[in-house]
């Protein structure tokens, strides 16, 4: 598939008033393999309560699961006491049919292109052990691109560490070879307050925003207010899968007005950036929170062989994914 390059590429990114500094290009580099941290004393470790793992053959009470046994007063423990009660997003993929029925099928497939469409149709089952442990565990930091430690999570008590490009490949999003493009480390990774090289700030979104709306951009807009009803269609997806939200999901944030602004505008962006950004922000929405993304969660977790030993059978399973078609649309419109 082609990953045509940003039109950011080469430029100098702004840093104040007037101001630019030169940017250079990432030198393309090897991906690294996963790192598991138990064989490197310098990774990341995480503890528990006990020093032993075993592997439940019978479905236990979910909180009593030994992967979600963390150490106490440790970080991924308070994490954990934050999340523990937060009831998983039902996520709400296209609804194909219906597109189909009302002629706008073509429209959207030509609107978001493969890859894109290969990412917002993720329809794996979700597991709250996994979900849970997951977000109690994830570390991204920002700005580490390149790096062998850019990501880093546990499944099973194993702590996985990885750069964006390995972490692109275990969510299913790239393949080993699509990685290794330039490409894919010079398109656009999102949209920021502050300048972040590859990136788009405010004034660009808010020029975007001005072509599908008449209503003044804010840091989130209503997308009852955009015009074009695929765009709308668009947006209500991208808060239910990749930007899942359980509260506000009549406005559309910044990274969902990127995406469309990308999709419309054919520029290449980086969903594994996007991707680990949501995963940063797992559990939105305030008193109405979802803990969101457990499609995906289940998605990496296959890829890494995490069922081998943790059978779905033995774990709690979450909301399954239902269509988005009319219903929710006119209700909203």
């Amino acid at each position: 598939m082609s990953m045509a390059s940003s039109s950011r590429r080469g430029k100098g990114r702004k840093t104040g008033a007037g101001q630019s500094a030169p940017q250079q290009d990432p030198v393309p580099q090897e991906t690294p393999i996963i790192q598991i941290a138990a064989d490197d004393p310098k990774l990341r470790k995480i503890k528990y309560q006990t020093n032993y793992n075993f592997i439940p053959d019978q479905k236990t009470h979910r909180d009593d699961h030994p992967i979600l046994k963390f150490e106490e007063d440790s970080p991924e423990w308070n994490k954990f006491e934050k999340l523990k009660d937060t009831e998983l997003l039902q996520h709400r993929v296209i609804n194909w049919k219906w597109l189909n029925e009302i002629g706008s099928e073509q429209e959207v497939r030509d609107l978001l292109g493969e890859r894109l469409i290969d990412a917002l149709d993720c329809i794996e089952p979700q597991y709250e052990e996994l979900v849970l442990e997951f977000h109690s565990t994830w570390v991204h930091k920002e700005g580490t691109f390149e790096q062998g430690t850019s990501v880093s999570f546990s499944f099973g008590r194993k702590v996985y560490v990885m750069n964006i490009a390995r972490f692109a490949i275990v969510s299913g999003l790239y393949t080993e070879q699509e990685v290794k493009r330039p490409e894919f480390a010079t398109c656009l990774r999102g949209a920021y307050n502050k300048p972040r090289d590859y990136s788009v700030g405010g004034t660009e979104l808010k020029e975007f925003w001005s072509t599908i709306s008449d209503r003044p951009f804010a840091s989130m807009n209503l997308i009852t207010s955009v015009r074009n009803p695929v765009y709308r269609y668009v947006l209500k997806i991208l808060s239910t899968t990749l930007v899942g939200r359980k509260s506000g999901e009549n406005k559309a944030n910044w990274i969902e007005l990127f995406i469309l602004m990308c999709s419309v505008q054919k520029r290449e962006m980086n969903l594994a950036t996007i991707l680990a950004d949501s995963f940063s922000r797992g559990r939105r929405g305030g008193i109405r929170a979802g803990l969101n993304l457990g499609p995906y969660i289940t998605r990496i977790a296959t890829n890494l062989g995490v069922f081998d030993k943790y059978l779905p059978e033995f774990l709690h399973r979450g909301p399954r994914q239902r269509c988005l078609g009319c219903r929710t649309c006119r209700r909203q419109a």
